[in-house]
Order: structure tokens, then C-alpha cells, then sequence
């Protein structure tokens, strides 16, 4: 009975043991179906130490910039379009505004 009983309890420590030690996985990658389902998985995510040095090497380029090295060109039309001051804003363009990871582009008015 004493045998029985401690083969019982082996094969109990055995099987619990056994049982934590096999890998559980649960993570499945879902493939992105559009471009849209890319934007949306690539927001809020967390910025990298590289982002962040070529973020703060922009901010100094933009800091340190003189007049004299302006290379852009700025095309203004007739002043009565000049009126409208109001711009449209797409959804999108809202919610990616709000990322910490976007980048701004910025064109001529």
C-alpha cells in the first residue's frame, strides 16, 4: 500500500512538472489584408532609439538652418484665393496627426 501510494504521488509530481514545461504559445500573427489595417496596426506604436536620434538631428538641422541656404521657392496665386483660410481635414489625417510616430510632411499653402 505504502508503494502504491508513493508511485501515485511520483506519477503526480511527473505529470504536473511535465504539463508546466511544454511551451504555450498563443501569439498568432494575423496577416494585414490593406494598406488601412497597416496604418492603423503601425499607430501608437512605441519610438525607437534610432527614430529618436534622427528626430533630434532634424530638430538641430532645423535649428541651425541660416536664411541664406533657403533652397525652396514659394508660388503664390491671384490674393482673392488668399480668402479661404479654412482647410479640410480627413479623418485619418486627424487620428495620425495625433501619433507620436508620424512624421510631418509639410507642402506649400
Amino acid at each position: 500500500m505504502k508503494n502504491i501510494l508513493t508511485s501515485l504521488a511520483l506519477l503526480f509530481a511527473f505529470l504536473l512538472t511535465a504539463c508546466s514545461s511544454i511551451p504555450q504559445d498563443k501569439i498568432v500573427k494575423k496577416p494585414l489584408i490593406s494598406d488601412h489595417h497597416l496604418m492603423m496596426s503601425l499607430l501608437h506604436r512605441p519610438v525607437t532609439e534610432d527614430q529618436k536620434m534622427m528626430l533630434a538631428f532634424a530638430e538641430q538641422r532645423e535649428r541651425y538652418s541660416n536664411d541664406i541656404f533657403i533652397n525652396t521657392v514659394s508660388i503664390k496665386g491671384p490674393r482673392t484665393d488668399e480668402d479661404n483660410t479654412q482647410r479640410t481635414q480627413h479623418v485619418y489625417a486627424a487620428l495620425i496627426e495625433r501619433d507620436v510616430n508620424s512624421i510631418r510632411i509639410m507642402a506649400a499653402e
